[in-house]
């Protein structure tokens, strides 16, 4: 897998992660790619590192972004892709770079994603990964998440 960082995303791959986005997430949370593009444009200070399989695909994506002072990022890899350590080399790189991390993550495994399979909440993969769950929660009604903090220890 080859890894890239990027402060800027272009239009045509705007359009790959918008898929990756749309397929990955809970159907509730599609993104159209003007809403996607909206959405990005409005975070502070904003990283990337997009996964390339050996075919030069992108097959998964991380972000991070300053939100109410706290480094929050969000995941998303290709199902094709799961269970191979990319997460957790996207963590462990992130986890050098910064002494916090901060998250929402859905803490359900009742939503379907587009292809109609359920999503698999990703709180046990985060929690294996050393964050902890926090009493904060953000529920809409479309979704329903937790908040989750990763410290380096000093």
């Amino acid at each position: 897998m080859k890894y890239v960082k990027s402060k800027t995303v272009s239009p045509l791959l705007q359009q790959v992660l918008l898929t990756i986005w749309n397929e990955e997430y809970p159907a509730v949370l599609k993104h159209y790619l003007n809403t996607l593009e909206e959405y990005l444009n409005k975070l502070k200070d904003l990283e990337h590192t997009f996964v390339m399989n050996e075919f030069g695909t992108v097959v998964g994506w991380y972000f991070d972004f300053e939100r109410n002072n706290e480094r929050q990022f969000a995941i998303l890899i290709s199902s094709d892709y799961h269970n191979k350590g990319i997460g957790n080399q996207l963590l462990s790189t992130a986890k050098q770079k910064h002494s916090e991390l901060y998250g929402w993550v859905v803490d359900s495994n009742e939503y379907l994603k587009k292809n109609g399979e359920n999503y698999k909440s990703p709180v046990s993969f985060y929690q294996n990964s050393g964050f902890n769950l926090t009493n904060k929660r953000w529920d809409s009604e479309k979704i329903k998440t937790i908040k989750i903090v990763w410290k380096k220890e000093f």
